[in-house]
């Protein structure tokens, strides 16, 4: 009875002790980061020369995302023709590669009678969609990302984030004519995609363009959603932000450590400076003797307005703003560390 009884133990002992290992190695095994793509792109669905374009401008960048297969795209000024064209386009026949597309059209402003201060007490279910030049279809915001790496499609959520109507409403209750002026403004948002089981989230921002306070405000509002709204997710943001990397709207993404006023959460993946976060580095260069890691190539005439955000341990390869044929801003594209 006595060596039964001990072999029962050594057994449920050896048992134990494999159970407790495979559940550390379940554990402990996180899976590995690998390289993707990620991008941005204004496609100027609201320019007068690119916004009445067909198919040839979608299947453009159609053809540069088959070519980089990249885990998420961020698209602002698309229009609705444009979105259904990269949806019909961009499905993978194993599902290996498939990307799901999404796009959420943005609302007109709305003026007074005088043509000048709007009424902020309109809802924005009740403006109208804003419409791309010179053609009557849907303009706004679109998100592009890999299924492989977020999850199939039907698991994701679209979230629509409005910036400039928070705005607007928080200046009502300021009072002033700083309201009536908002509501004239085209209604900008911040549009996301959201996986629940990937802890991952993909959005795209487009922030007005000819009012610098509402601008930093919108800016303000989308940094408070995306700290949040997406606590623990690896969070990915790509726009047109209509301001240079050293200004306060900028300072609104930006880490702390990258200093002049920056209070952000993100790196930018263009920075000269990489994967460090500082204020800058001296040069040999007479004519630029310091260079901020607050900068990067140009994506619009000459500026940069256009940024890719990462979180801070998300580990950035390289980046590049390369050229468009159909639009006037250029893509900015980088390679980054993700687990999917």
């Amino acid at each position: 009875m006595k060596s039964h009884t001990r072999m029962v133990l050594v057994v449920a002992a050896v048992l134990l002790a494999t159970d407790t290992v495979n559940s550390t190695a379940a554990v402990a095994e996180p899976p590995a980061a690998v390289e993707y793509q990620i991008g941005t792109f204004n496609m100027a669905g609201g320019n007068k020369h690119h916004g009445s374009k067909g198919p040839e401008a979608p299947e453009a960048l159609v053809r540069s995302i088959q070519e980089r297969g990249p885990a998420f795209v961020a698209v602002q000024e698309g229009c609705a023709d444009w979105s259904d064209h990269l949806r019909a386009r961009l499905g993978g026949t194993d599902g290996s590669r498939e990307h799901a597309v999404f796009f959420n059209p943005v609302k007109r402003g709305i003026s007074g009678p005088d043509g000048r201060l709007g009424d902020p007490g309109v809802p924005d279910e009740a403006l109208a969609d804003a419409t791309c030049d010179k053609k009557p279809v849907a303009f706004g915001n679109g998100v592009i990302v890999r299924t492989d790496v977020f999850g199939p499609a039907q698991d994701l959520r679209a979230e629509e984030h409005p910036l400039t109507s928070a705005v607007m409403r928080q200046a009502v209750t300021e009072g002033g004519e700083k309201a009536g002026r908002y509501a004239t403004k085209e209604r900008r948002e911040m549009f996301c995609v959201r996986s629940e089981a990937r802890r991952m989230a993909a959005c795209s921002v487009h922030l007005t363009h000819d009012d610098r306070d509402l601008r930093i405000a919108e800016a303000s509002t989308a940094q408070g959603i995306l700290r949040d709204a997406y606590a623990g997710y690896t969070t990915l943001l790509g726009g047109d932000f209509n301001d240079d990397p050293l200004s306060a709207t900028a300072d609104q993404f930006y880490a702390p450590g990258y200093e002049r006023g920056a209070q952000g959460e993100f790196k930018e993946v263009d920075s000269p400076c990489g994967n460090e976060v500082k204020r800058g580095f001296t040069t040999q260069e007479l004519w630029w003797p310091y260079t901020y890691c607050r900068s990067g190539e140009a994506t619009l005439n000459g500026d940069k307005i256009d940024a890719l955000y990462v979180p801070l341990s998300v580990e950035v390869k390289w980046a590049d703003a390369t050229s468009a044929q159909h639009s006037d801003h250029v893509p900015l594209w980088a390679g980054v560390m993700l687990r999917a």
